[in-house]
């Protein structure tokens, strides 16, 4: 637990810095769009899914928010009690911000999500994983005990998420193979340009773990979730691949995944 604590501490400061950032490059202009009750931040494979889920009346729970934008998307589609978990607070003080905007309620919670503890077991219809989650999580065997533990009996997991394999490129090498996909040990940087705008310099040390397909798919089996549904996409939804995503021959950049207890 030493060491989740450690990279936890490290990654709350990296993403406090990275929220300001943020807030200049969208979030000031997202205020005003995200009011109009219309607006959403799901693309076509969100909204079949969901419509799939079937959100009406569900208590769902967004793991690892950040601002919580799609969440309130998820409340607006019919969800009913509608929880954020980040560990940001930065990003959670945006998200209380965005969320007055839109003139929606839900909750949002600033925490580690490995010291969440036993206050929302069995609380949830669905689980909410999006963009990015994954990178930041060293130990997917905890996590996946925490989310079995969050969901009621009969509950979901939906998971729409960057792939694996867009670990494997560096965009400056034209596509080049630059990382191994098996690679167990964090990825470290510092005085990198934000991923969302480059012109700015977070200085601020991150850890980044890379965890294959296999992985998370055989976390979820080994935590009792049936798998009902997998899918893989040529669009990237990360911002990382978008160099890839004009190619005429293509690595799978995204995937969705629905599973229940």
């Amino acid at each position: 637990m030493k060491n989740l604590e450690k990279y936890s501490s490290i990654n709350r400061k990296h993403w406090n810095e990275v929220a300001s950032v943020h807030q200049e490059k969208y979030v000031n202009n997202l205020l005003y769009l995200i009011a109009d009750k219309n607006f959403t931040t799901f693309d076509s494979v969100e909204k079949k899914l969901f419509n799939q889920i079937q959100l009406f009346g569900k208590s769902v729970a967004q793991i690892n928010c950040n601002n919580a934008r799609e969440l309130i998307s998820v409340k607006r589609a019919g969800a009913s009690r509608c929880v954020g978990f980040d560990i940001s607070d930065e990003f959670i003080k945006q998200g209380e911000a965005l969320k007055q905007a839109a003139d929606v309620d839900i909750e949002l919670v600033c925490t580690d999500i490995y010291d969440l503890g036993n206050a929302y077991d069995n609380q949830f219809d669905l689980l909410y994983i999006t963009i990015g989650v994954f990178g930041w999580l060293k130990d997917l065997a905890t996590f996946f005990s925490l989310l079995s533990r969050l969901l009621k009996p009969g509950g979901q997991i939906f998971i729409y998420e960057m792939h694996p394999i867009l670990e494997l490129f560096e965009e400056d090498s034209g596509g080049t193979i630059r990382n191994d996909y098996f690679n167990k040990e964090p990825y470290f940087t510092e005085n990198e340009n934000d991923y969302m705008n480059p012109d700015k310099v977070i200085e601020s040390p991150s850890y980044w773990f890379h965890h294959s397909l296999s992985e998370i798919l055989g976390s979820l089996i080994k935590h009792g979730f049936n798998i009902n549904h997998f899918d893989e996409y040529a669009h990237d939804i990360s911002g990382r691949g978008e160099f890839l995503a004009s190619q005429e021959k293509r690595p799978p950049m995204c995937f969705s995944l629905i599973a229940s207890r």
